[in-house]
């Protein structure tokens, strides 16, 4: 009997970080264009025209590009990167997550409130809880105790936004259809948004008000 061949899987695109040379896959680099007046561009979903410049989705990357010149290395022009590019990708990858959320809360999938939360757990509708970055306390415990998926992100002011209220600092998102749309975005998005952070650094928002 003749072994049937393997079918190879489906490649994913890796691209060169010209901060590190690392090859890494698209999905954890950010891509960089020069828009028409010569400013660096971030192209955070990949769709943009021109010459794709590829760097580490991390703060400290971004920060030695620019420090080093290499955007304009990588696009052999003189083109300018400004000093607030890396706070303008945190903002960016936070409202990101943010329109995520606000998209499941119009879609009745996204409650606010730890009393929300607890009920959304006790009736086995929650699939994911977000939670206010520097949250914590008894009533992290309790919802780590849960056994569900965390989100850390942003913080309770930012959260609050999305449910038109001062603050949110506990979010559940409801389980939905088998493509898990909301859920899958949320938490890729949210992870993407910590990984570029420093460890325990503060959000771009409050290094403004401080």
């Amino acid at each position: 009997m003749t072994a049937e061949p393997e079918i190879p899987m489906r490649a994913c695109p890796v691209r060169t970080c010209i901060v590190t040379g690392e090859e890494l896959p698209a999905e954890r680099m950010i891509r960089f264009v020069v828009g028409p007046d010569g400013h660096v561009v971030p192209d955070l979903a990949r769709k943009l025209p021109g010459r794709g410049m590829w760097v580490r989705a991390e703060r400290t990357a971004v920060e030695q590009a620019i420090a080093r010149k290499l955007f304009a290395k990588a696009a052999r022009a003189a083109v300018k990167a400004d000093a607030d590019l890396a706070d303008r990708i945190e903002r960016l990858l936070l409202e990101g997550v943010l329109a995520d959320i606000g998209r499941a809360r119009r879609a009745g999938r996204a409650v606010a409130g730890f009393v929300k939360v607890e009920q959304a757990i006790g009736r086995k509708r929650a699939g994911l809880l977000v939670v206010a970055a520097d949250a914590g306390g008894d009533g992290l415990s309790k919802l780590q105790a849960s056994g569900l998926p965390i989100e850390r992100l942003a913080d309770a002011e930012a959260l609050g936004g999305v449910f038109g209220r001062d603050q949110a600092v506990y979010v559940a998102i409801a389980r939905d259809d088998a493509g898990g749309r909301f859920i899958q975005r949320i938490s890729d998005g949210a992870a993407r948004w910590r990984d570029f952070r420093p460890l325990g650094a503060p959000t771009v928002d409050a290094l403004k008000q401080s």
